[in-house]
């Protein structure tokens, strides 16, 4: 046996042997093996399988598939999964400084977060992520790149390895990564490797087996074990970072990590006290699901033998079992003592009680109320206030969870946005397409979002705050409407309802109009003339209020231009109009002949420093920033 105590595994050294990380790496998987026999019980917890502990054999059923559930942990998992990760946060980037050139910047970096959010699937595989933690305890997703292509990955947690002295803290000094991985794919990767693939054996003999994983030496799939290991630089000025990619045959990949994480974003349902994986759901309820499956086991056994009644007969008697039957008013004929049939009682009323005290109790621990697991609504809350209270209360459970699941995102976007800058330097002119609203897209380059790290700080926002039901966001609607706070056509606009969509899209078609027009000029310095059937007056007071903004931002000259340009024509659009309007009215009237100009003292037009600078109102779109 290995002298662990001996050998050096700092495999981030120049002068470590080339097995080096592997060995490290099963050293630590032999030692930690005690955690991967916990998130197997979990797993089989979940999804409703035989447990340490509950195995149905030892109550004389045939299979698991013959067994009566009730999967508490199933249930309770789901449903907070549904209710927490069914949020989208949306990471913003606020910039420290007044300069609008800066303030541009972050806008487009938003948009390039939130492509990259899109084609990586962060929105897809995140509750998967959320899911884990609830049954494992801890969620992982791996942030990387293939080219210039940003990937997403829900991570098993078996996969992931941390020295147990290391994580003592929960901020580990390295981090691993087992993964099976086709021998033919590696091939293709690795091309230069083609002797340490090839030599690589298919079945790797360790201490311990590897407990989640599906495939088995029977398998027909031609799998080689491929570790990855990160190391982070021991200080700021250190050089020995280090990211390494080595089967046990060889090293694939050996270069310098300069970042101060790990590739891996990491949420748990609850932090442990000390180290760094944490404790889930399943681990908490593990116990009263354990007994909840020892109850309906025996309930299951005492119905078999005892829920249909008994028929006693004396043995004297002369009955024929053949007259015992289910047929109405059947004549049994007998001899001496009738038979007598006796219903019997299956199992003590105090064993039902028990089980449903105990699923009860379940909820309670996890802080989720059965009525949110079976999607039905409390009786007597029929208003909006009441609904949203009862939606409060149970929300303000889940606060520090809601949180940490925010903060998940703001991780994944710091790796995205560090990603791209290395994806920029390998790829000149690398750019993504984002959207620019609800109904274009853009082109947006990198090097027109790249900035510091000390120019902006990064916050994630809700998607939205609304009520998800129909008759939640319509009541609070009601609300917002009945304040003044916002007016109809807004309020149509955030019912978000799918019949109503294609008639906001036609109250907002002027607005949006016009904000891609401003938004136009001042991102792009593209100057686009007003047409004659633009909503003018509309046009002319959110210009006004664009360019004051504008100028207060720092906006450059040249972009001020373009508005007072494209103010000054809509203004004689509107001179235009009302002229027109006036010819009509006295031509109608007699007092002019046709084609002849209106008469003096026509009251003027409202030209641009008569129109006061009101504030947008809702239903007037947004305002370009």
């Amino acid at each position: 046996m290995v002298d662990f105590k001996k050998k050096d595994f700092r495999w981030w050294l120049p002068s470590a042997p080339k097995d080096s990380l592997f060995q490290t790496w099963s050293h630590i998987q032999n030692v930690d093996s005690d955690r991967r026999v916990a998130n197997l019980n979990y797993m089989r917890m979940y999804g409703n399988r035989n447990s340490t502990g509950s195995s149905p054999s030892s109550y004389s059923l045939s299979n698991d598939s013959d067994r009566v559930t009730l999967n508490v942990v199933k249930s309770v998992s789901d449903t907070v999964t549904s209710r927490i990760a069914k949020s989208r946060p949306q990471p913003r980037f606020l910039t420290s400084g007044g300069n609008y050139s800066l303030r541009r910047r972050a806008k487009l970096l938003e948009k390039y977060v939130d492509a990259q959010f899109y084609l990586s699937g962060v929105f897809q595989n995140a509750p998967k992520v959320f899911l884990d933690s609830c049954v494992f305890g801890t969620g992982i997703a791996k942030v990387y790149r293939v080219g210039k292509e940003i990937r997403y990955e829900r991570t098993m947690p078996d996969e992931v390895w941390v020295d147990q002295a290391e994580g003592f803290y929960g901020d580990p000094q390295s981090i691993y990564q087992t993964k099976y991985i086709s021998r033919d794919v590696l091939l293709d990767m690795f091309p230069d490797k083609r002797k340490e693939i090839l030599a690589a054996p298919e079945n790797l003999e360790t201490q311990y087996a590897d407990s989640l994983r599906i495939a088995s030496r029977d398998s027909t799939a031609d799998q080689v074990c491929v570790i990855e290991g990160w190391h982070k630089a021991s200080g700021p000025e250190a050089t020995d970072g280090k990211h390494q990619i080595s089967l046990s045959t060889g090293v694939l990949v050996d270069e310098e990590w300069v970042h101060d994480y790990f590739p891996f974003v990491t949420f748990n349902w609850s932090d442990a006290l000390r180290g760094f994986w944490g404790i889930g759901l399943a681990e908490e309820l593990m116990g009263i699901q354990v007994e909840i499956n020892r109850l309906l086991m025996k309930i299951q056994r005492a119905f078999q033998l005892l829920a249909v009644p008994w028929v006693l007969v004396e043995a004297s008697s002369k009955i024929k079992k053949a007259h015992i039957n289910n047929q109405i008013g059947a004549i049994i004929p007998y001899t001496g003592t009738p038979p007598i049939v006796r219903p019997n009682q299956t199992i003590a009323p105090e064993v039902f009680a028990h089980l449903d005290r105990l699923y009860q109790r379940a909820y309670e621990i996890a802080g989720v109320s059965q009525l949110s697991a079976t999607s039905l609504k409390p009786s007597g809350l029929e208003s909006g206030v009441a609904l949203r209270e009862f939606s409060d209360i149970e929300t303000e459970r889940f606060a520090v969870i809601s949180r940490a699941y925010e903060q998940m995102f703001m991780d994944t976007a710091i790796r995205i946005v560090d990603l791209g800058k290395e994806i920029a330097k390998e790829f000149p002119g690398y750019s993504v397409v984002a959207q620019r609203d609800r109904h274009t897209i853009q082109q947006v380059k990198w090097s027109d979002v790249d900035m510091d790290k000390d120019s902006y700080v990064l916050q994630v926002f809700p998607s939205s705050s609304l009520p998800r039901t129909p008759a939640g966001r319509l009541a609070m609607i009601e609300d917002l409407m009945a304040n003044g706070l916002i007016d109809p056509q807004e309020g149509k606009r955030l019912l978000d309802f799918p019949d109503l969509e294609a008639s906001i899209a036609l109250d907002r078609a002027s607005s949006d109009n016009i904000d891609r027009i401003i938004e136009q000029m001042l991102d792009e310095n593209v100057y686009e003339a007003p047409e004659p059937f633009m909503d003018h007056n509309l046009a002319l007071k959110k210009t006004q209020a664009s360019y004051n903004k504008a100028v207060n931002d720092g906006v450059p000259e040249s972009n001020l231009q373009l508005l007072r340009q494209f103010m000054v024509a809509t203004n004689e659009m509107i001179k235009k109009a009302q002229i027109e309007q006036l010819r009509n009215a006295a031509e109608a009237q007699g007092q002019i002949a046709p084609g002849q100009a209106p008469m003096q003292g026509a009251p003027p037009a409202a030209g641009i420093q008569g129109v006061p600078p009101n504030a947008v109102q809702a239903s007037d779109g947004v305002v370009s920033n």
